[in-house]
């Protein structure tokens, strides 16, 4: 195909426009069809940025408070992001102190019981609704109770106020694998990681490292 600048020295040089018509269609149609293609590329484009930025939250999972976090869908976090007044599996001792020794949570008792960290209700402090736990100085362990059902936010505020096992399956899904005992029973989801303990009319919701 001869470039656009000799057509147009054609036209000008020799005999009536009509004659170089074939040429001029060829190259108008071949630039349409390119600029078609090209404007065909650009929306691709568009359309999967546009894809990216709306999944890229769902990717991206954002912390989960657990008293904060209204989130109802498992598959929107991991264990790892799950934190309890700002504690994260894997965080420093320092930082446990720093957040939950240090500062004082109102209506919140914290104390310390070997590698436990425990927080209790002030207004029925019998028994923990809350605590980690720390081996070589990080945490591998967060625990919350129907204690704690009060300051808890999203599915685990239902879990923790429900009335058993059917009632969890409901709000979480049916479990990976169950541990079934005498005297208590354990869903297991997330591989392991994240654990619903039924004990009695007890309910512990745990969070740990896995395998």
């Amino acid at each position: 195909m001869r470039p656009l600048s000799t057509a147009f020295w054609m036209l000008a040089s020799h005999g009536p426009v009509g004659y170089h018509g074939p040429i001029l269609k060829s190259y108008n149609l071949e630039w349409g069809c390119g600029m078609a293609k090209w404007l065909s590329g650009l929306r691709a484009a568009v359309w999967a940025c546009a894809l990216v930025i709306l999944v890229a939250p769902a990717v991206n999972a954002e912390p989960y408070e657990l008293t904060e976090s209204e989130v109802m869908d498992l598959a929107l976090f991991k264990p790892s992001d799950v934190s309890l007044f700002g504690i994260k599996l894997g965080d420093s001792e320092a930082k446990v102190k720093e957040n939950l020794i240090k500062i004082k949570i109102p209506g919140v008792r914290v104390d310390v019981q070997d590698v436990f960290v425990m927080l209790f209700d002030k207004r029925n402090p019998s028994n923990a609704m809350a605590g980690v736990r720390l081996m070589d100085g990080k945490v591998d362990y967060i625990f919350i109770t129907q204690r704690f059902a009060h300051l808890a936010a999203g599915v685990f505020r239902l879990v923790l106020r429900g009335d058993g096992i059917d009632e969890a399956r409901k709000l979480l899904g049916k479990e990976e694998f169950t541990e079934d005992q005498t005297t208590f029973t354990k869903l297991n989801y997330k591989g392991g990681a994240m654990v619903i303990l039924f004990s009695g009319r007890d309910i512990t919701v745990e969070f740990n490292a896995g395998a």
